[in-house]
């Protein structure tokens, strides 16, 4: 069964996936003939995301990374909070039934 949870998690793991991408780039930013990669979300058909790492022929641009950086960071604030809704929706279901 598909479940907010399980949504919220797949998103959680590919921002994950995002941010290891961004810090092996700025950490490898001096490093002669290092070309940066790159993540591209897919939607997973279950109302999920998934990520997929591809090399690219691009050198690192510092700027490019911290904007990955404050994306990814927004991106992972706007699940949690998605979670929390769900569970102060619940929450508040179960005290009408109760």
């Amino acid at each position: 069964m598909i479940t907010i949870n399980s949504i919220a998690g797949s998103a959680f793991q590919s921002y994950g996936a995002s941010q290891q991408v961004t810090a092996n780039n700025i950490a490898n930013v001096s490093t002669e003939n290092f070309n940066a990669s790159r993540v591209s979300f897919q939607d997973n058909g279950n109302g999920g995301v998934t990520a997929s790492v591809s090399a690219t022929q691009d050198s690192v641009d510092i700027s490019r990374e911290a904007t990955t950086l404050l994306s990814t960071t927004q991106n992972f604030k706007a699940s949690f909070t998605v979670l929390k809704v769900a569970d102060d929706m619940t929450r508040q279901l179960l005290s009408i039934k109760v």
